[in-house]
């Protein structure tokens, strides 16, 4: 990122209270390094994160594409209106990146480090984690189940639509709440929970099968 002239660090005040996200994108507009930097601080482990699992599990290569996505980020911030939150942004260029470079290189198989879901009642890793085929102290090929488990589930969101698998994704592994989420994409809450509900429905669809096979 070149240093725009007249661009300063962030201030100890400035530090101590951090400057919203808006205001850093448009000082990285004018070419402020420091504000540039700070986004990059901020989200960085969370589009790595992202990268990780939506590409091929590869720590090298989620590397390469999350700060290949922040190249593209800052080089069209131009572009971005503020319509929804930095985050779900850069979340959608994340994804996108990785997903034209999993095609380029003709790669499809995901891998997920981790499951997390939170839903009323009996929810998806509930079922994932009570199913003895899947328990590895009582099954040595469990191991193996969970490798295919996750790669089911890639495939699973892949049949997503793309606002359904960034909710899905929002909710289950960045834990964010039906607010946050309608607040960072700009939708309604109910319009969230529907898309929750279908994007659940579809996996959960997706595992049964897997699992009667």
């Amino acid at each position: 990122m070149d240093r725009g002239t007249g661009a300063l660090p962030l201030q100890e005040d400035e530090l101590e209270n951090p400057v919203a996200d808006l205001e850093l994108v448009e000082r990285a507009k004018r070419r402020e390094s420091a504000a540039a930097e700070e986004l990059v601080r901020r989200y960085h482990e969370k589009a790595y994160a992202v990268a990780y699992r939506t590409c091929s599990g590869d720590a090298e290569e989620a590397k390469d594409f999350t700060q290949e996505a922040f190249l593209k980020a800052f080089r069209s911030l131009h572009q971005f209106k503020g319509q929804a939150s930095f985050y779900t942004w850069l979340y959608r260029i994340v994804v996108n990146t990785c997903l034209d470079g999993v095609r380029r290189q003709k790669r499809r198989k995901g891998f997920f480090s981790s499951w997390r879901a939170e839903e009323a009642g009996r929810g998806i890793r509930d079922e994932i984690e009570q199913s003895p085929d899947l328990n590895i102290q009582s099954n040595p090929a469990a191991t193996l189940n969970r490798k295919e488990l996750r790669a089911q589930v890639q495939k699973a969101l892949e049949g997503l639509s793309s606002s359904q698998r960034m909710i899905f994704e929002l909710k289950i592994f960045d834990e964010m709440s039906i607010p946050e989420i309608s607040k960072a994409v700009n939708i309604a809450e109910g319009t969230v929970k529907s898309h929750l509900f279908r994007a659940t429905r579809h996996i959960r669809k997706a595992l049964s099968e897997w699992s009667e096979n």
